[in-house]
């Protein structure tokens, strides 16, 4: 199930692929057929956004480019998003909400696909590299989502054509290992292999050479650093929100949305929203909720999200786990939603009990929105709440603590106000998606040859996000 994106000015679906376009010389289809495919105003700041992933794939990373995108264009630069097309339904080309895509062929899911990746993501790469040399007077730094394979693209063609890069990686995961767990399973190949060491030597060639990193968090730019980036090229500044979709309501508009959602009206409602994964702890949860359900009557919990396109999806194991235990009256599954800021406006406690993330940008909407959270010490939870709710960030996978921090919650209600109206105040004041919109210009401004930025955090102490 997956819930429907706003188009406007959407492109006629390409029924030949871009590969036929690049093999003719000219990419035609590809780079000059379309109205927002053109060159833009050459006063313009011009920016190429390369993602592995983009709306209407449903995700954090996918909804942050989107809303960063349509932040710089709003603060007057030109963006066009390239990106993997990942279902021949989805049109080639197209502006989604005030920003142009561009969707490259071959479709399909290639995460934890092992050997059947290879080929794929050789042709995207490829045709990523053609699209930038042969649109270098178009666009002055490109901006790379990921660190994994696309970063290779746009150093490569940055050599050829002197335009800068800048690179977004996105996880943790991503820094520590070339190739995942699971492909590296189904390829059967050891971390140590010739291969595996061959392609983070070109993986490591590539990182060398990028001209600008931007850290999400102060575990990504450790981990930045311990791979031997020069702190000079670190600039710490984090994903933003909208923090007018994702603010406070009041009382009578909650109990509105409750009544609207099909949620409870009347008790507590504990929400978690993200992919419904494995290694983001929901199996975790669901097993500490017989508990605490029998404990609190009147608790509700919901989960938002889906884990449609996970390799490591657990929602049929998590609607087995919530049946068997007699509890579907006491849990709602909300299946791909679009509206998440109603169902967070809705709750009274968030609950994130992931086991990893590179930022984890349902933290900052769950506290944007003013809920009180108990967390696992991932991603932005330890920089932005670990300086006033320290105590309820627990370590991965410890289930006892975890259920602790959520019964302390449940059991004071002034404390649960306090810590969301900081929240509230924290997010609104640091993490505006039009503030970081304007601190990833200043970088892009400065490659591009405007008027020299230091880098530096959009935070009071430049080396750390708080």
């Amino acid at each position: 199930m997956r819930s429907s994106v706003e188009r406007i000015g959407s492109a006629t679906t390409a029924e030949s692929t871009e590969l036929s376009y690049l093999a003719d010389g000219l990419g035609r289809g590809l780079i000059t057929s379309d109205p927002f495919m053109t060159a833009p105003g050459r006063d313009a700041l011009r920016i190429y956004v390369l993602t592995p992933a983009f709306l209407p794939e449903i995700g954090g990373q996918e909804n942050h480019i989107h809303e960063l995108a349509a932040g710089l264009i709003a603060c007057g630069v030109d963006v066009r998003v390239v990106t993997r097309r990942f279902e021949r339904s989805h049109p080639s080309r197209e502006v989604l909400r005030t920003v142009p895509v561009v969707r490259l062929t071959p479709t399909g899911e290639t995460k934890g696909a092992g050997w059947r990746a290879v080929l794929p993501l050789t042709i995207l790469l490829t045709k990523m590299l053609y699209l930038l040399v042969r649109n270098r007077r178009r666009y002055d730094v490109v901006l790379v989502s990921g660190f994994n394979m696309l970063p290779i693209a746009a150093v490569i063609s940055g050599r050829l054509t002197g335009r800068r890069c800048v690179v977004r990686p996105e996880s943790p995961m991503e820094l520590r290992y070339a190739i995942g767990t699971e492909s590296l399973g189904k390829m059967g190949l050891p971390r140590h292999s010739t291969l595996l060491r061959a392609f983070g030597w070109i993986r490591r060639w590539a990182a060398l050479r990028v001209d600008r990193y931007i850290a999400i968090s102060a575990e990504i730019r450790t981990g930045l650093l311990e791979a031997g980036i020069d702190p000079a090229r670190i600039a710490s500044i984090p994903n933003g929100i909208d923090v007018r979709k994702f603010a406070p309501v009041p009382p009578e508009r909650r109990a509105e949305l409750r009544g609207r959602l099909g949620l409870p009206v009347s008790g507590r409602i504990l929400i978690y929203t993200g992919r419904l994964a494995f290694s983001k702890g929901v199996m975790m949860l669901a097993e500490l909720w017989r508990d605490i359900a029998a404990e609190y009557p009147d608790a509700h919990l919901v989960l938002a999200g889906t884990g449609y396109g996970s390799v490591d999806s657990c929602e049929a194991e998590l609607m087995a786990c919530v049946a068997a235990h007699g509890l579907a009256h006491r849990v709602t599954m909300t299946g791909n939603i679009s509206n998440v800021n109603e169902y967070l406006q809705a709750s009274d406690l968030f609950v994130f009990p992931s086991d990893y993330e590179g930022f984890g940008l349902s933290i900052l909407e769950a506290m944007a929105v003013g809920l009180p959270m108990v967390s696992t010490r991932v991603g932005v939870a330890s920089d932005v709440a670990g300086r006033y709710q320290a105590e309820f960030l627990v370590e991965p996978r410890n289930p006892a603590k975890f259920k602790q921090a959520v019964k302390r919650l449940l059991d004071d209600s002034r404390l649960r106000e306090s810590i969301g109206a900081r929240a509230h105040r924290e997010v609104h004041e640091l993490y505006s998606i039009d503030a970081i919109a304007r601190r990833h210009m200043e970088i892009f401004a400065e490659l591009a040859g405007g008027t020299p930025q230091a880098p530096a955090a959009l935070h009071r102490n430049a080396d750390e996000i708080p």
